[in-house]
């Protein structure tokens, strides 16, 4: 059959395709690395001509995910990066992600809530199930620095290794807080949950 074809059949692809505007053409292109496995609501950007995707979901595997790939398409290679800092967001989908700069920002994203950090009472749902496919809607800002400043990562190492400040001067105090400290911008009523 030509054209278009309906399924009831979850199907997670996991080519990549690269639209051409000069003749409005699709092609696949053949890729080779570290190849993310297909997945739906992720995010996807591009920073100095690469290609990265973060989080998704894939439902036939019943798996959010928190990975982060990068695509270069000069040698068509995938690679996982795995970030270095306080702490990774827990896995998620319809996160938003955008750049600027050297920065990616990513904020909220829906999770289930046996992966929350921000949930109070997940554990008082004792179904399994109902643990991963009750969702939470996440309210929380990660930054990701492609080209971080060597103040950034002295913040870092300090946070890292848990060095006293107060052997700094004051006027790092404040900055080292912002650094450290939760980003978490409202936290759920109990019970209060995403569909």
């Amino acid at each position: 059959r030509i054209g278009p074809q309906q399924t009831t059949q979850n199907i997670y692809d996991d080519r990549l395709y690269v639209f051409n505007p000069d003749d409005a053409s699709w092609s696949l292109i053949t890729a080779n690395g570290e190849i993310p496995c297909g997945r739906r609501s992720h995010s996807a950007f591009v920073h100095h001509g690469k290609l990265y995707i973060f989080g998704g979901y894939n439902n036939v595997m019943g798996l959010h995910f928190n990975d982060l790939y990068e695509f270069n398409p000069q040698t068509l290679l995938w690679r996982r990066i795995k970030p270095h800092g306080i702490s990774n967001p827990v896995p998620r989908r319809r996160q938003c992600c955008l750049v600027i700069d050297d920065r990616m920002y990513m904020f909220g994203g829906t999770s289930p809530i046996s992966t929350s950090t921000f949930a109070n009472h997940s554990h008082e749902i004792q179904d399994a199930d109902a643990r991963r496919t009750i969702l939470y809607d996440q309210s929380d800002l990660y930054v990701l620095d492609f080209a971080p400043t060597l103040r950034t990562l002295c913040l870092f190492l300090l946070a890292q290794r848990k060095i006293n400040i107060n052997i700094l001067p004051k006027k790092f105090h404040q900055e080292y807080q912002l650094f450290t400290q939760s980003n978490l911008i409202r936290q759920r009523s109990t019970g209060e949950t995403s569909g």
